[in-house]
């Protein structure tokens, strides 16, 4: 904990000297980039349209959808949402002067423009004076900037043809709706249509899309969209969370980080685990503390691990093991909760992997040195080959079937609760710890990873040649 408390300031503070260099420098010549960009018209393919609410509450004098939730304000997360969805040309509208002075913070190195109006009409009038009018293929989502939302529905909006409305089905949670939304979630219209922008003189999300209902629209329901997420490996329903006091907030946070949660765990992670990593990113969330910090400190501490158990200090090295083994849960919540996900970011595994197997050696190598016969490298050896086999036989599957194993059948869910992995192996050196036999450790981890590299290669085969099967009745 000591640790922590040093490291993750001294990042933070180094990390911020070398945005604030490369800002100073790289500032012009993004914004010039972002200028001409945004107004090509293939560019503008796709715009979305955020209403802020007419009447707002306010906090400490700034509007609810301005305030810090876990990091970033209401408003910065539709935002992040619509360019998660690749929409790069944004228009804020509202009828209140004072919001067309807000400040928005969010991620500059993405190509994004955006542009404050007080009006539908002012989207078209824009476009007529840019002359980005031509193309037929301009459509524009429609979002209430007041609310949170599922980024899945905006990417269903994106995956349909034509003008489509979203209506909220029963898969979808929802603290409370205004009497006003008439249960519509988002929107998508060709900007282009006469039908839509033209006429619509209102201002709100609640007007908007209550002339839309009685247009020439294709309505569908959020339970059309599938509830599984493969990459957190269980069902998470579609949401939309909107705002009338500040207590809504604290609920907000909590529900938020609740939904970071990822299912099929082991008994460790799940009953041990989990608990603890709610409480650090319930800490972290409103930080400036980032999900890239957590993992570099991590791997750090990892491989601190490594050094403990070499020099045979196995209680320190098994409390600091089970630190690392927490935090590595935090990190991609951390990043889930604040809009921080990336592509790079699934290096992380890799790196993770690195650590883990140095630490296995680590383990290895400390038996050898109480036992010292040849007997217990083969057996790392043995262990090592299992274990990297189990993780591609995983990873391998995952990108066949689109779906991890784990998910496959009741019995590998329930597998999934004792296979071997480093919460499990864990267990193991707190245990024969307990009675004094720190050296056998390696050899009772071997086991272990030879079961599951059996269980998994046989499961994997049969799912898959079940799937080959049914391909070929489909041709037959």
């Amino acid at each position: 904990m000591v640790i922590l408390l040093i490291y993750i300031p001294l990042v933070c503070f180094l990390q911020n000297i070398f945005n604030i260099k490369e800002k100073g420098k790289n500032k012009k010549m993004r914004q010039d980039y972002i200028q001409s960009k945004a107004e090509n018209q293939d560019f503008l393919n796709l715009i979305g349209i955020l209403v802020l609410p007419d009447n707002p509450f306010f906090i400490k004098d700034q509007p609810f959808y301005m305030k810090k939730l876990c990091g970033v304000s209401i408003l910065e997360r539709n935002i992040n949402i619509l360019n998660k969805n690749g929409i790069k040309f944004i228009f804020i509208l509202s009828k209140k002067s004072s919001d067309l002075n807000i400040e928005i913070n969010f991620d500059r190195n993405k190509i994004t423009r955006i542009i404050k109006i007080n009006s539908f009409q002012h989207v078209k009038e824009f476009l007529i004076q840019k002359n980005l009018t031509n193309s037929a293929k301009n459509f524009a989502v429609v979002l209430d900037g007041g609310v949170l939302i599922d980024d899945r529905i905006v990417s269903s909006l994106l995956n349909h043809k034509g003008d489509i409305l979203y209506k909220k089905g029963n898969n979808m949670y929802s603290n409370h709706l205004d009497k006003n939304s008439i249960n519509i979630l988002a929107c998508k219209i060709n900007i282009n249509n006469k039908e839509f922008l033209p006429k619509s003189n209102n201002n709100s999300t609640y007007e908007f899309f209550k002339s839309l209902t009685s247009n020439n629209i294709i309505h569908h329901s959020s339970d059309e969209i599938s509830t599984y997420k493969p990459d957190m490996r269980r069902d998470v329903p579609l949401y939309i969370y909107s705002f009338r006091n500040y207590e809504d907030f604290k609920s907000a946070k909590k529900f938020l980080v609740k939904r970071t949660q990822k299912g099929t765990l082991d008994l460790i992670a799940w009953y041990f685990n989990r608990h603890f990593e709610n409480i650090f990113v319930y800490l972290f969330a409103d930080t400036r503390i980032t999900a890239n910090h957590v993992t570099i400190l991590v791997n750090i501490l990892g491989y601190f691990v490594l050094f403990l158990i070499l020099i045979q200090y196995w209680w320190i090295g098994l409390f600091l093991l089970i630190l690392v083994n927490i935090l590595d849960g935090v990190d991609g919540k951390l990043a889930r909760l604040k809009n921080q996900e990336s592509i790079v970011g699934h290096i992380e595994h890799s790196f993770d992997q690195l650590y883990e197997q140095a630490i296995y050696v680590g383990i290895g190598l400390a038996s050898y040195f109480i036992i010292g016969q040849f007997i217990v490298i083969i057996v790392l050896i043995i262990m090592l080959l299992s274990d990297s086999f189990n993780r591609h036989c995983s990873m391998q599957y995952k990108e066949v079937m689109k779906i991890t194993l784990a998910d496959s059948s009741k019995f590998d869910q329930s597998f999934r609760k004792f296979d071997g992995r480093r919460n499990i192996y864990t267990l193991h050196i707190l245990i024969l710890g307990i009675f004094g036999h720190f050296e056998l450790v390696i050899f009772s981890i071997c086991i272990h990873a030879i079961i599951t590299s059996i269980i998994y290669s046989i499961q994997a085969i049969k799912h898959m040649k079940k799937a080959d099967n049914l391909n070929l009745n489909k041709v037959i």
